[in-house]
C-alpha cells in the first residue's frame, strides 16, 4: 500500500473500495490508506478511532449529513477487520 496522496481525481478513483453502508454498497475513496494512517496513529479507544477515520474519510469523500453514524459503524467494522487480519 502506498502512502502517497493521489495526484488527481483519476488516481483517486483507482483507489476506491466498496463497503456496505446501511445495506448499500458504497464506494469509499482512499479507505485502505485512511485505515493504515489511523492504525499508525494508534488513537486509543473506539471513539477516538471512529473520529479519526471519519476525519480522514471526509477528506476524499462526501458523507451525507443523515448517515454519519452509519458511515462510522461501517468504517469501524472495516478497521477492525484490517487490524485483526495482521
Amino acid at each position: 500500500m502506498s502512502n502517497d496522496k493521489p495526484c488527481c481525481a483519476a488516481e483517486a478513483l483507482r483507489r476506491i473500495r466498496q463497503i456496505p453502508i446501511n445495506g448499500i454498497m458504497t464506494g469509499i475513496t482512499m479507505l485502505d490508506e485512511s485505515i493504515a494512517e489511523v492504525k499508525e496513529q494508534n488513537p486509543g479507544n473506539d471513539a477516538a478511532v471512529r473520529e479519526a477515520l471519519m476525519k480522514k474519510i471526509r477528506i476524499y469523500n462526501y458523507v451525507p449529513p443523515g448517515v454519519e453514524a452509519a458511515y462510522a459503524r461501517a468504517l469501524m467494522e472495516e478497521y477492525k477487520k484490517t487490524v485483526t487480519k495482521k
